[in-house]
């Protein structure tokens, strides 16, 4: 039988965990809306002991939590799908990819994939994760630019850029410069990404850090079409939608209180997908 991976408890690893389960959860759950199924096939090979997820997704804050994670992933699937529609030969770059396969599941035959991670995330990707023909996993900080020169780049082709969870962990100018970067290197492309308001920024600091990780940034936007604009004359357009119920309506199932709170955490920029298309 195949080894599996090791997965230790209260580091940074784990943070790959919680948002694999809440996706794997919600796609057992609601396999009508929800079809990534890589993550339970992931899980399996998996050496990590999961009944404190198991026990807290019976709570709501847990169900909260796992819905979050999938109808994340289906927003960002959702713009990938549509940049590619008009760019049917694109690279889909996975930012900060951990066991995320948000491209695979936008897949459309033709479309090329690079994933970026830390070097040890890399790695636990390299023998969880098969990898399709043409992809490539780039072992590398985010923050050392130095990843964005081994994208094989064409214009003509295009190229969409997703980061799910990842800018959290960035302060606001670490953000700001690698934005703008990107969209000098990489004209016409798109980035989608989640993001939230100072409270919302909080709140999620919060949980990270009840987990066991210390991490201290700044990250968030409280007017983020106004405050993107005005970083770089190279973005054509930027958009602020909304990552809970603009992709995918809030079902019956997901309960009252998932129901309420997922239009209020839209309207006041909690919970936020925003996508930045570059200049050609």
């Amino acid at each position: 039988m195949t080894d599996k991976v090791k997965i230790e408890k209260n580091t940074v690893q784990e943070t790959l965990i919680i948002p694999l389960y809440g996706k794997a959860w919600a796609v057992k759950n609601y396999p009508d809306l929800f079809h990534d199924t890589d993550c339970r096939k992931i899980m399996d090979k998996l050496d990590y002991d999961f009944s404190v997820l198991e026990a807290q997704a019976t709570g709501i804050k847990g169900k909260i939590g796992s819905l979050s994670a999938a109808t994340r992933q289906y927003a960002l699937v959702w713009e990938i799908r549509d940049y590619l529609k008009s760019h049917p030969k694109a690279v889909v770059v996975n930012m900060g990819c951990g066991l995320d396969t948000a491209g695979h599941q936008a897949d459309n035959g033709t479309c090329r994939f690079v994933n970026i991670d830390f070097p040890n995330v890399c790695e636990i990707r390299e023998s969880l994760v098969p990898k399709n023909e043409g992809e490539i996993n780039i072992p590398s900080d985010l923050k050392d630019y130095s990843w964005m020169d081994k994208i094989d780049f064409k214009e003509e082709d295009g190229i969409v850029f997703i980061a799910s969870g990842v800018f959290l962990y960035f302060k606001k100018d670490e953000v700001k410069s690698m934005l703008c970067t990107l969209a000098e290197k990489f004209p016409g492309g798109r980035i989608a990404f989640d993001g939230q308001n100072r409270k919302g920024m909080e709140l999620d600091l919060k949980a990270v850090r009840a987990s066991g990780i210390d991490v201290s940034t700044n990250f968030c936007l409280d007017d983020p079409e106004n405050e993107l604009r005005s970083w770089s004359d190279k973005f054509e357009k930027v958009q602020w939608k909304k990552m809970s119920t603009g992709y995918i309506k809030p079902d019956k199932r997901f309960g009252l209180l998932y129901r309420i709170m997922a239009p209020y955490a839209d309207k006041t920029g909690m919970s936020q997908l925003d996508v930045i298309d570059f200049k050609d």
